[in-house]
């Protein structure tokens, strides 16, 4: 069996999983699904992986943590920061409870256990800054995570660019390019706002990966 058909075979077997799971979500034929959706099931975490703490905004009033629901795929929301760093460290809950001690507001931030290695932003957001690198303190120590998959749609189409351990961009397009990948250049070198579109096509998803140093 050649590449082309392993390739093929794979994901008509995770194609046939996904669409037993949620036949409406992922349904078969010509209709879509969200390419976000279909990276949170696939990147689905078996255990919880993040914490939240609910806090006031005024006095020093917390409560203790608790396991929280986010996974590994984050959505953009109206009030999203303007670079996906910023917005990793603003992820936070909604919360209409007032502080039992001083009856202010209170806030409720979320944070993951420890850093993961796989995480993934949908962007809707065309002002948003991509940065190029994540980075998490834990235990004493610095996790840094890549960017190395951004995917593009455009046309009832996905096209995806993946960063090489080189630093170098391949564009992919399995309608043009098949099974092999066109190089697009020094990824340092894309500005923020290059990497908004690709070959006309708006960015949707941008992945990251731990890099081990």
């Amino acid at each position: 069996m050649n590449g082309q058909a392993s390739f093929e075979t794979a994901r008509d077997t995770i194609r046939d999983e996904l669409h037993i799971q949620s036949p409406a979500q992922f349904p078969y034929g010509t209709r879509g699904t969200s390419v976000a959706a279909l990276a949170s099931a696939i990147l689905a975490p078996h255990d919880c992986v993040a914490i939240s703490c609910p806090e006031c905004t005024n006095c020093e009033y917390s409560e203790p943590y608790i396991n929280d629901r986010l996974e590994l795929v984050l959505y953009e929301k109206e009030d999203t920061p303007k670079s996906t760093c910023k917005w990793l460290g603003s992820l936070e809950h909604e919360t209409h409870e007032k502080c039992p001690h001083c009856f202010s507001a209170m806030m409720q931030p979320v944070s993951f256990k420890s850093a993961p290695s796989v995480l993934v932003f949908e962007i809707n957001s065309r002002n948003i800054k991509v940065s190029k690198t994540l980075k998490f303190e834990q235990e004493g120590e610095t996790v840094v995570l890549d960017v190395k998959g951004l995917i593009y749609h455009g046309d009832f189409h996905f096209t995806s660019c993946m960063i090489g351990t080189d630093g170098m961009v391949w564009y992919h397009d399995g309608m043009t390019t098949g099974s092999s990948c066109e190089n697009e250049g020094d990824f340092e070198k894309f500005s923020f706002r290059k990497l908004l579109k690709c070959k006309g096509k708006k960015l949707i998803l941008v992945v990251y990966a731990r890099v081990e140093l």
